[in-house]
């Protein structure tokens, strides 16, 4: 235990002497308490660097504000434009003319990180991308975040764009106080969209104990970035990381720094092979899926979609929907699909369906 603790003490102090140097001047980090915003840990928390995708926070802080208010639903279809369409990767490769739901662009900012879906987003509220950014800007003013600026709404590179590691601990103590439910999705390891799955790039959520989300970040210029929550014994603690070398460098800094503080609050880590064994076991019992329809084109499953959803709203209520291409004795056909139940969920809900002579079975 005493080496332990010893060589977390090592790696602290050279965490901090190598932020303190000037060669690392765009290094930060900052820790608080979520219950009392005090700060536990801090070094170069004020130092002005670019967000990255971590700009995404506050878009989407926008965008659950815009449904609280009811000026969005998730189910509202949003417009693609050329600008939106034609943005750098990470993207969903969305088509000038096409649209997208709202709940699907969520997800696609929270997992996919995806910069057109960001820019969707900002015409359909604000008109244009810099209208939306002056709309940013002036949230962040309000929630006290005031050496921030905000220029696009995805991160892309902008020299004007700019933030703090204490700004962001401040958005992502407000998106997780003023938006709990919303936040959940935080949490989410992978979302399917037109057939295709994609998988978080918040590598350090899949294995830190009591983690929860919350958003990572690069482009070249400001280094590998990650806005951290995780949960242990009831007692929240939010971690910020700027200008990490690598995503894996980022990641062990920003743990051990999260580890010294959980510490330092005598809340100790569980044992690991219990904690596998109870993540496996979650992520199996939410892991079944239920089909309601399967078609020769995806625009017949997308309306038995709707149609299930309109009508059977207690069996499908708070599941995610999807259309999967599939194949069938060679043949390439779309199911509708419900998604995320347990076991026992997935059968009652079919068997409800079944009920009122709707086609339904269950998928592991």
């Amino acid at each position: 235990m005493k080496k332990n603790l010893l060589l977390i003490i090592i790696l602290i102090s050279f965490l901090i002497l190598s932020f303190s140097s000037n060669i690392f001047a765009k290094k930060a980090a900052i820790v608080i308490d979520f219950d009392t915003e005090e700060v536990l840990f801090e070094v170069n928390a004020d130092t002005r660097n670019y967000p990255a995708s971590l700009t995404k926070i506050m878009t989407l802080y926008i965008v659950f504000d815009y449904i609280k208010k009811g000026n969005l639903s998730y189910d509202s279809q949003l417009s693609v434009s050329r600008v939106a369409s034609s943005r750098s990767p990470s993207k969903l490769y969305l088509e000038e003319g096409s649209s997208i739901k709202v709940r699907d662009a969520v997800n696609a900012l929270i997992i996919k990180s995806a910069n057109d879906v960001a820019t969707v987003l900002a015409e359909n509220i604000a008109g244009t991308e810099k209208e939306f950014a002056i709309l940013m800007t002036q949230y962040a003013k309000n929630l006290g975040m005031s050496n921030t600026t905000f220029k696009n709404a995805s991160g892309l590179p902008n020299r004007a764009q700019l933030t703090t590691a204490r700004d962001i601990a401040k958005l992502s103590h407000a998106l997780i106080s003023n938006f709990p439910n919303e936040y959940k999705l935080f949490s989410k390891t992978k979302f399917s969209y037109k057939g295709k799955t994609y998988k978080t790039h918040n590598k350090l959520m899949l294995s830190y104990e009591g983690a929860d989300g919350i958003k990572t970040g690069y482009i070249k210029a400001s280094g590998f970035q990650l806005a951290f929550s995780a949960v242990r014994e009831n007692k929240r603690l939010i971690g910020i990381i700027f200008g990490g070398d690598t995503g894996s460098q980022r990641n062990k800094s920003l743990k051990i720094i999260m580890d010294k503080e959980f510490a330092e609050l005598n809340i100790k880590a569980k044992d690991k092979k219990e904690m596998v064994k109870k993540e496996t076991k979650e992520v199996k019992k939410n892991n079944y899926s239920i089909v309601v329809g399967t078609f020769k084109y995806r625009n017949n499953a997308e309306k038995q979609i709707k149609l299930i959803k309109s009508k059977y709203p207690v069996s499908t209520k708070d599941k995610n929907s999807n259309v999967v291409l599939v194949k069938v004795s060679g043949k390439q056909l779309y199911e509708s699909r419900f998604e995320n139940f347990s076991k026992k969920e997935a059968y009652t809900a079919c068997k409800r369906l079944k009920k009122y002579n709707r086609d339904c079975f269950v998928r592991l």
